[in-house]
C-alpha cells in the first residue's frame, strides 16, 4: 500500500478549517485516524483510493495551502494511506482537551 504524506498549512480559524477540510475529505476518503496535538496542530490519517487523490488535492488545495504532493497519480482503484498534517497560524500552543460534564 502506497503511502503520501502531506503538510498543510491554513491561516482559517481552527475549528472553521477543521470543519471545512473534515467535510471535503469526506467525500473522498475515509478518515482513519484524527489527531489533535495542540491549537496549533492537526493529523489526519486517510484511506483513499489512488484514482481519487486528485480530486481530494484540488479540492484541498482551495482551503489549505499543501506541500508534499506527488504529480505521478495513477489511475489505480488500489487503497492507499495519506498522512495529513494541517498547521494553524491562529494558533498559540495551548491544548485543551474538553471533558464531557456526566451527571453522578
Amino acid at each position: 500500500m502506497k503511502r503520501y504524506i502531506w503538510s498543510g498549512i491554513s491561516n482559517d480559524e481552527r475549528i472553521k478549517a477543521i470543519s471545512e477540510t473534515t467535510s471535503i475529505v469526506d467525500r473522498y476518503a475515509t478518515i482513519l485516524n484524527f489527531q489533535r496535538f495542540s491549537d496549533i496542530s492537526l493529523g489526519l490519517l486517510l484511506e483513499i483510493e489512488e484514482c481519487r487523490l486528485t480530486d481530494l488535492q484540488i479540492s484541498i488545495k482551495n482551503i489549505i495551502s499543501i506541500e508534499g504532493i506527488d504529480t505521478n497519480l495513477t489511475n489505480s482503484k488500489t487503497d492507499c494511506i495519506v498522512h495529513l498534517n494541517i498547521t494553524f497560524t491562529k494558533g498559540i500552543g495551548d491544548l485543551e482537551i474538553e471533558v464531557p460534564n456526566i451527571p453522578k
